[in-house]
Order: C-alpha cells, then sequence, then structure tokens
C-alpha cells in the first residue's frame, strides 16, 4: 500500500471566518502534525477567515471568476504536486473539471446541501426537480428561507443547468462523502444518489480543561446581571431577531438579565434597530467581533448560550457546552446529538424560544458532559482512517 505523502486541501474561497473555514484549517493542523506533506490551495483569502493560524504552504491560484482559467490553474498546480488525495469543501467543480482523466482522486465535506443556503440556486435545477419538495418541505427553515421558484432570468437560469450537472458529477466522482448529521446525509442521498459518512467533531481539546482569563462581566459593567450569550456571524439565518423578542418577553419576567450578543454581518444594523425600537438599548449588549483569546471568557460568563439557527449543527453551542453551560438551541439541530441534561430544544418562535431560556435559567445541572469524542483531533483521527483507503 503507497504510503499517503501529500495532500492537497482545496477550498475555492477563504474569506468569511465561518465554520467551514474553523474545519478546514484545524484540518491542515493535524494533517502537518501527522508528518503529511499538505499544501492549501484557495483563488481568494482574506486574513480574517485564517483565525490566526499558521499556514506556510497556502497558494492563492491565478484564474480570477471566470470558471474555465479556474479549472486551468487548478490543474496545472495538482499535475505539479501530484498530491495521493485532494480533500475539499468548496469549489467541488472546479475541483472534478480540474481532475477528471488524471487518477487523482478526492474527498469532499458537504457541510450542509444545497438546501443549506438559500443564495444557491443550483437546486432548483431539472436535474433536482423530482426531489425538491420532499427536501424543501423536511426542515422549517428550509421551508422559511428557500422560496420555491429562483430569482434569476432565462440566461442565468440555463447557466445553472450546466453547472447543477457539474456540480452533480463532481459528487458522483468523489471517493468518499463526509457530512456532520444524518439530515445532510439524507440531502445528499436525495440530491446525487450517494451515501455519505456521518462524522462531527468541532472542539479543540484545551476548551475541555480551560480556566478563564478574563472576568468578562466585570469588563462589561454587568456583575449582577445573569447573561443570555449569542455568537454568531449576523445574518437572517441565525434568527438573532427571533432571539431579541424572546428576550423582551423574557425581560419582563426575570429581572437583571442581560443579552450578549458577539459577531459581526451584514444583519448588524437591523437588530440594533430591533433593540432600540424594543426599548433594550441598555439590556442588548453588542460586542463586534471578540478574538478566540478571549471567546471562550464569554462563554464561561454566561448563565445561558442561545441558538435559534438555521442549522443542524454549530460549533459555538459545543463550545458553550464544554465550559458547561446551559444551552437552547433549535428543534432543527440535529437529533443524532442527544445532549439532554444540558440543552433544551425549541422550535425557533419567539414564545417557544423564550420559555426554553426561562426553563434554562432555572435547571440545575450536575457535572459537565463528556466531549471528548468531539474534538478535532478526534474527528480527524476518524476521517485520517477513511481517508487512508484512498493511497
Amino acid at each position: 500500500m503507497k504510503k499517503l505523502e501529500k495532500i492537497v486541501l482545496y477550498h475555492a474561497a477563504i474569506v468569511n471566518p465561518g465554520g467551514a473555514e474553523r474545519l478546514l484549517l484545524e484540518e491542515y493542523a493535524f494533517l502537518t502534525k501527522m508528518g503529511i506533506r499538505t499544501w492549501l490551495l484557495t483563488f481568494q483569502v482574506k486574513k480574517d477567515a485564517l483565525f490566526n493560524y499558521e499556514v506556510p504552504s497556502l497558494e492563492v491560484l491565478s484564474g480570477g471568476h471566470n470558471f474555465l482559467s479556474k479549472v486551468k490553474s487548478l490543474r496545472r498546480r495538482l499535475r505539479e504536486i501530484n498530491p495521493d488525495l485532494v480533500i475539499s469543501a468548496c469549489g467541488s467543480s472546479e475541483l472534478y473539471t480540474a481532475s477528471v482523466f488524471t487518477s487523482i482522486p478526492y474527498v469532499l465535506h458537504i457541510h450542509g446541501s444545497l438546501f443549506r443556503f438559500e443564495e444557491e440556486l443550483l437546486k432548483y435545477a431539472i436535474i433536482h426537480r423530482k426531489v425538491f419538495n420532499e427536501i424543501r418541505g423536511s426542515v422549517r427553515g428550509h421551508r422559511e428561507f428557500i422560496p420555491l421558484k429562483p430569482k434569476c432570468n432565462f440566461k442565468r437560469r440555463i447557466t445553472l443547468e450546466f453547472e447543477a450537472i457539474i456540480d452533480y458529477l463532481a459528487v458522483r466522482r468523489a471517493k468518499e462523502i463526509i457530512v456532520f448529521t444524518s439530515q445532510v446525509q439524507w440531502e445528499v442521498k436525495k440530491l446525487y444518489n450517494r451515501r455519505a459518512i456521518v462524522a462531527a467533531g468541532c472542539l479543540d481539546p484545551k476548551i475541555l480543561s480551560y480556566t478563564p482569563k478574563h472576568d468578562i462581566k466585570k469588563e462589561l459593567g454587568i456583575d449582577n446581571a445573569k447573561i443570555v450569550l449569542s455568537v454568531s456571524r449576523l445574518d437572517p439565518r441565525k434568527r438573532i431577531d427571533v432571539l431579541i423578542k424572546a428576550f423582551a418577553e423574557l425581560s419582563k419576567e426575570v429581572g437583571t438579565l442581560v443579552l450578549v450578543i458577539v459577531g459581526t454581518g451584514p444583519d448588524e444594523k437591523r437588530l440594533k434597530s430591533l433593540a432600540s425600537k424594543l426599548n433594550l438599548s441598555n439590556e442588548i449588549m453588542f460586542t463586534g467581533y471578540v478574538c478566540d483569546d478571549e471567546l471562550w471568557d464569554f462563554y464561561s460568563a454566561c448563565d445561558v448560550f442561545a441558538t435559534p439557527a438555521w442549522a443542524d449543527f454549530d460549533i459555538a453551542p459545543f463550545e458553550a457546552l464544554a465550559l458547561g453551560k446551559k444551552v437552547v438551541w433549535s428543534s432543527e439541530m440535529s437529533k443524532d446529538l442527544r445532549m439532554d441534561d444540558y440543552v433544551i430544544v425549541a422550535d425557533p418562535s419567539v414564545n417557544d424560544f423564550a420559555e426554553g431560556i426561562k426553563k434554562a435559567l432555572m435547571k440545575k445541572v450536575g457535572e459537565k458532559l463528556d466531549l471528548r469524542n468531539f474534538t478535532w483531533e478526534n474527528y480527524f483521527k476518524g476521517l485520517f482512517e477513511i481517508e487512508a483507503t484512498y493511497r
């Protein structure tokens, strides 16, 4: 069996500091720690999206926004490196086209299917027409955020039909597909008639024994208050507006309560305006971006972490759980995740979330959850065993 010596991680664009980017960088760190020569190839990168990780072999390829130019540039670099395996979570169509007629195998991470991104038009293609309504109807957030018909002109519609076929072939050609939850596994099966492997992990093992370095309540000037915490990118899919309205209902019943919202994003102005209209500007604190060095202290300071997001897996609530905090999350979160002692499940509506947070504030819990199976290292060890079969 050939030794696995060279791996390429390909991510079409590394521009948003999100969960997919965090996983990519953790995977890079794991592979290099294993002594494997690892390249990270992309066409676009922003410093904030690198989370202060050291990535010596990061390469920004030429190619601009032209698909064929990207394919040509990626193909040329892959042939130069001649990796034993390529791993990708973004840009599978370019990867498929660049690797066709070569012997280079690739594995795909699919963190969310086409139905997890309302701006992704490929789900409307003819090739997916038979399963569109079934998948859209399976999750509340799909119905809430995904319109029945795409907003695009005839020319764009023709283009997306072609792109959908390339995307379909790209997933079909992958040696293996890795997903976080059984819901996405089911959606991948429906869309591509491919079986995916469910594997989940998202924690730095250091968080399991972390001791706070900063007194966040004191620094925020809320020593005597209870904190409900939210950490996320501020966009409509995160439903922070639902959380703010739920907090408004709850603050009438619970005294000395503060909602701390960590993060930035396109919905920030609207959310601040909503807090002001509800006369909660003093009870709701927007911190903006918080660096990783301080973020765990925010989790440690809170009494309840709340996330009504349209998501079936998310890193932030697991970080809160790892620090012994009670969590209220949406009923859309994967049912694979059984954390009954610490987690209260609520429908992502104002009344249900208000009730869920109230229950969490009153709930007493015992020993911290054992989340060792959810560390990055444990996750990547499992993936490495899968990926090693393609040496």
